[in-house]
C-alpha cells in the first residue's frame, strides 16, 4: 500500500514573516516613519494638513536623488563623499551661466547633468584603475569642488529665469510635477537594480570583488558606472535645488553627502556592499525629510537636526556591524 504524503504550502502569513525578518530595517524605518507621522499628526494641525505632505515629498526630492546614486555606490562596495560638493558645483554653475554668461535654460541644465556625470566617472575611474580607497578619493574630490563652487561665486547669484523656476512649481491635479517625476525615478532605480544585468552585477561586485571577477564580470566597469550615476544624480539634485531657490548660492547642498549616507544605511544598504534594497532606501528618505519638517515646524535648531542624524547614523553603523567581512 503506497503513503502519500502531502506538505501543506507555506501560508501567506508565514511568507511575510520570513520577509519582514529578513529585511528587518526596512519594516524599522518605515515604522518609525508612521509613528512620527501619526505622532506629529495628532500634536500638530500644520503637519497634517495635505499641502504640507505634498510639501514634505517635494523637499526630499534633492536627497532622493543623491541617495540613489549613493545606495548604487554602497552596494558596489563604495561611498562617494563628493555628492554634495558636485550638486553645488553644478548647481552654482548652472545659475552664473544664465544670468551672467546669458546662456539658455534648455542647454545649461543638460550641460549641468553632463557635468556631474563627468565628475562622477573621474571619480570611478580612479577608484577602479588605481584600487583608490573611495572614501578618501571622494573626500578629495569634495574638497576640490569646494574651491571650485567659490571660484565660480563668493556670494548669491542673481534670480534665475522663469522657465527654470517653474520646473518647482509646475504640477498635474494638484500633484507636483517633480513629485511624479521623482517616483518615475524611484521605479526605475528599483527596476535597474532588482530586474537588469546591471544590477545583479552592482550585488556581486560589492559582495565580492574578486569572486565576481572570476565570474566574468567587468568589475571596474560596474564600479564606474555606478560612480557615474551617483555624479549624474548629484547634478540633478543640484539644478532641483537651483530650481527651488531661484539663486545659486555657494552653501547649497551643505550636508547633503553625510544626509545620503545616513539615508541609505538606514534603509539597509550594508556599508560593506552587496546587500540591501531600494525600499528601505526609500522609506529611509522619508524619514529624513519628515524629522527634517518636523524640527522645521517646531523651530528647533539647526543643530538638533544634525545631532538626531548623528545619532541615526552611528546605530547604522551599529546595526551592520555584523556584516563586516572576516
Amino acid at each position: 500500500m503506497t503513503t502519500v504524503t502531502y506538505t501543506a504550502a507555506p501560508s501567506t502569513g508565514g511568507r511575510a514573516a520570513r520577509w519582514a525578518g529578513r529585511n528587518a530595517a526596512v519594516v524599522l524605518v518605515f515604522a518609525v516613519t508612521a509613528i512620527l507621522v501619526v505622532g506629529a499628526s495628532f500634536m500638530s494641525e500644520t503637519f497634517r494638513d495635505p499641502d504640507n505632505f505634498v510639501d514634505i515629498l517635494r523637499q526630499s526630492i534633492p536627497l532622493a536623488l543623491a541617495t540613489i546614486g549613493q545606495l548604487f555606490v554602497m552596494l558596489a562596495g563604495g561611498t562617494d563623499m563628493s555628492v554634495g560638493m558636485i550638486a553645488r558645483v553644478v548647481g552654482l554653475g548652472a545659475a552664473v551661466a544664465m544670468t551672467t554668461a546669458g546662456l539658455p535654460p534648455y542647454l545649461v541644465l543638460p550641460l549641468g547633468l553632463a557635468v556631474g556625470a563627468l565628475l562622477g566617472l573621474i571619480n570611478g575611474a580612479i577608484v577602479a584603475r588605481f584600487s583608490a580607497q573611495p572614501f578618501i578619493l571622494t573626500l578629495g574630490t569634495m574638497g576640490i569642488l569646494y574651491g571650485v563652487a567659490l571660484a565660480i561665486s563668493d556670494g548669491p547669484t542673481k534670480l534665475v529665469p522663469m522657465s527654470v523656476l517653474q520646473i518647482y512649481e509646475m504640477s498635474i491635479w494638484s500633484i507636483p510635477l517633480c513629485v511624479l517625476a521623482m517616483g518615475v525615478v524611484w521605479l526605475i532605480a528599483w527596476w535597474a537594480l532588482a530586474r537588469s544585468h546591471f544590477g545583479r552585477a552592482t550585488y556581486a561586485v560589492g559582495g565580492s570583488p574578486v569572486v565576481a571577477r572570476l565570474a566574468g564580470l567587468n568589475s571596474n566597469r560596474v564600479i564606474i558606472l555606478c560612480y557615474v550615476l551617483s555624479g549624474l544624480t548629484s547634478a540633478a539634485a543640484g539644478l532641483f535645488l537651483l530650481a527651488r531657490s531661484g539663486v545659486g548660492n555657494p552653501t547649497m547642498a551643505i550636508g547633503l553627502e553625510f544626509q545620503s549616507i545616513v539615508a541609505a544605511a538606514i534603509g539597509g544598504i550594508s556599508l560593506y556592499g552587496g546587500r540591501g534594497s531600494i525600499l528601505g532606501a526609500f522609506g529611509a528618505v522619508l524619514l529624513v525629510t519628515v524629522i527634517s519638517n518636523l524640527f522645521d515646524l517646531f523651530q528647533f535648531s539647526a543643530y538638533w537636526q544634525n545631532l538626531a542624524l548623528g545619532v541615526i547614523v552611528v546605530l547604522a553603523v551599529a546595526i551592520h556591524k555584523s556584516e563586516k567581512p572576516r
